[in-house]
């Protein structure tokens, strides 16, 4: 991705986090499937913008909250938090906070 790509899609990527995975490259932002991160937080291995989703989940806003204020589509940021969930070993949206403050990432 270092040489002008915008991210990278599996083929064996469901269609519809495929359509939102180009819609989020479309947007300017980059892709990368969750093995494979873009720009991260060597710590953690999270992506800026998991980071910018998982604060304002720290807050309590809804997915559709977090899609307006980061201006991107509410299926996007459940890609991202499909993504927080599998890095931070988390089943949902509160194990997700919890571990995040727990091992420091918040």
């Amino acid at each position: 991705m270092n040489d002008g790509a915008s991210g990278i899609i599996p083929k064996a990527m469901p269609a519809e986090s495929m359509i939102a995975a180009v819609q989020l490259m479309l947007s300017g932002q980059r892709f990368a499937p969750a093995d494979m991160p873009a720009s991260t937080h060597a710590e953690t291995n999270l992506t800026d913008r998991e980071m910018d989703v998982l604060r304002r989940l720290h807050e309590g806003e809804s997915n559709k909250e977090i899609a307006r204020a980061l201006g991107i589509q509410e299926t996007t940021v459940k890609l991202h938090l499909r993504s927080l969930a599998l890095k931070l070993d988390a089943r949902n949206r509160t194990e997700i906070v919890i571990k995040s403050l727990k091992s420091g990432v918040l």
